[in-house]
């Protein structure tokens, strides 16, 4: 691992730094310099991944987590020969089919109960029954209570209108993570195993005991998986500033 390496995490739906902070403090003690990309300010995927790439380090590595995961995708789509390594952690490559669900939450938080679509219909899924501490939920709920009504708006629109990305899956040649909790109810494992089947140099992770935070639920384990993903060697840019797998 370059001692000046760079690594961009970007938070799931309504999440903010703090769903990364056990890697944050983790990847830094080995001297990985550590950002959090914003994706809180624009409507689609793909104006949230300029924004990104237009703050992030000229060659970074990337870690993103459900939505964060998705933002991902578009990132390597507009800029393969920028991320280094990329890790995506209960995710989906897959167009949105929560539309109408979607579309009965925005209502609700158009109403004031952005606090209680936080509670009654989000943060159910999210953890492992084993998992759902008073203090897990509470960081769950303060997080998109602190992002607002209109980030929730925001970010519920971009995944709306979110392409599918299993066809361009296959494009990604960087080294790739892939992990997910075995009772991950919202990105379960087979969203995760039809990403794998694509990209040729990724690696699946089911985690035991783990929903859909495992940034949070099993941090020690992604912080040893990242650090693993790290050592592996790059994909070199080429000329052109395409991706090639580096042969040794």
């Amino acid at each position: 691992m370059s001692p000046t390496a760079s690594m961009v995490f970007l938070p799931g739906f309504m999440c903010d730094e703090r769903l990364f902070r056990p890697q944050i403090d983790a990847l830094s003690a080995r001297g990985v310099s550590c950002s959090v990309g914003d994706l809180t300010r624009a409507t689609s995927i793909e104006r949230i991944a300029r924004q990104v790439l237009a703050e992030a380090p000229e060659r970074f590595a990337l870690t993103g987590l459900s939505m964060g995961g998705i933002v991902a995708f578009e990132i390597v789509k507009q800029a393969p020969h920028r991320v280094s390594h990329l890790a995506l952690l209960n995710t989906t490559a897959r167009a949105d089919a929560a539309g109408l669900a979607r579309k009965k939450q925005l209502g609700r938080v158009a109403s004031g109960e952005l606090d209680l679509v936080l509670r009654e219909e989000l943060k159910p899924q999210y953890l492992a029954p084993e998992n759902r501490t008073a203090e897990l939920l509470s960081i769950l709920e303060n997080m998109g209570v602190n992002l607002g009504e209109d980030v929730f708006c925001r970010q519920t629109m971009a995944l709306m209108l979110r392409d599918s990305y299993l066809a361009f899956a296959s494009e990604i040649l960087c080294p790739t993570l892939l992990v997910t909790g075995a009772e991950d109810r919202v990105c379960p494992i087979d969203r995760h195993q039809e990403i794998q089947t694509r990209i040729p140099t990724s690696e699946l992770r089911i985690l035991d005991g783990c929903g859909h935070i495992s940034t949070l639920e099993q941090p020690e384990r992604i912080n040893a998986a990242l650090l693993e993903l790290l050592e592996q060697p790059a994909a070199r840019v080429t000329q052109s500033g395409n991706c090639k797998l580096t042969v040794h």
